[in-house]
């Protein structure tokens, strides 16, 4: 059931499909490889803590998974604003990842922590004050990113007023729009394989073991996927 009819605005993205066809690569590689690592995982332990930080730090992954496939269903039905507003917690899951690189073991703490006080230890301004992660550029891309798509999809701004303009008009509802679509799935990509690649490192450092050994067909197809968004190198000087 629907409040609006998505299916012409499904139709013009989806004769865009080889606009993004690079982008669907990556993301295909990356959810594969996100939801195999951590399946592997899912084994009894006798230690109830052990399992809950598992289930913790997998539920960073299942829903940067669940984030990709709500995030192309609302591009492809016309939602930028709101498959903006799920790129945003992309980013944050990345840069969690990374955090927990350096320091796996407050992996406990965070999960141990809700609302407010999980936001106040480990939310991204406070991670971006961590001295494990000051000179990080992988931090850096992230933080940047999250702050964008916070103010462009999550709170109500006028960044935002770009989302419902085609170039010739203003839109109320879905609607298609060529230029937001490529562009948006572009940062989707883009952000889902750094995510995906921090995500790998957090891996190693919280189950001792690379994913990379035990995946290394969908690896290398996640590596190689890269080389089809990676944007191009500037002049050399």
């Amino acid at each position: 059931m629907s409040i609006f009819d998505e299916s012409e605005v499904e139709a013009g993205h989806h004769r865009l499909a080889s606009a993004v066809s690079a982008q669907v690569d990556v993301l295909v590689a990356s959810v594969d490889l996100i939801r195999k690592a951590l399946l592997h995982q899912d084994i009894a332990r006798a230690d109830p803590e052990e399992h809950a930080d598992y289930l913790a730090i997998s539920q960073l992954g299942f829903r940067a998974v669940n984030h990709v496939g709500a995030a192309t269903e609302l591009l492809d039905c016309g939602y930028f604003v709101q498959a903006a507003g799920l790129l945003r917690d992309i980013a944050e899951i990345g840069m969690l990842a990374l955090y927990f690189t350096e320091v796996p073991e407050d992996v406990r703490q965070w999960r141990k922590l809700t609302g407010k006080d999980q936001w106040k230890k480990f939310g991204p301004m406070k991670l971006n004050a961590k001295p494990q992660l000051k000179d990080s550029a992988r931090f850096a891309f992230l933080y940047e990113k999250f702050h964008f798509f916070s103010d462009y999809g999550t709170h109500p701004s006028s960044t935002s007023i770009i989302a419902h303009h085609d170039g010739n008009r203003f839109h109320i509802g879905p609607h298609i729009n060529k230029r937001l679509y490529v562009n948006t799935y572009s940062d989707l990509a883009n952000l889902t394989w750094h995510t995906t690649d921090a995500c790998g490192d957090a891996y190693f450092s919280i189950f001792n073991v690379s994913a990379a050994d035990l995946y290394p067909t969908e690896t290398r197809r996640f590596i190689e996927t890269w080389n089809g968004i990676a944007p191009p190198l500037g002049p050399l000087v």
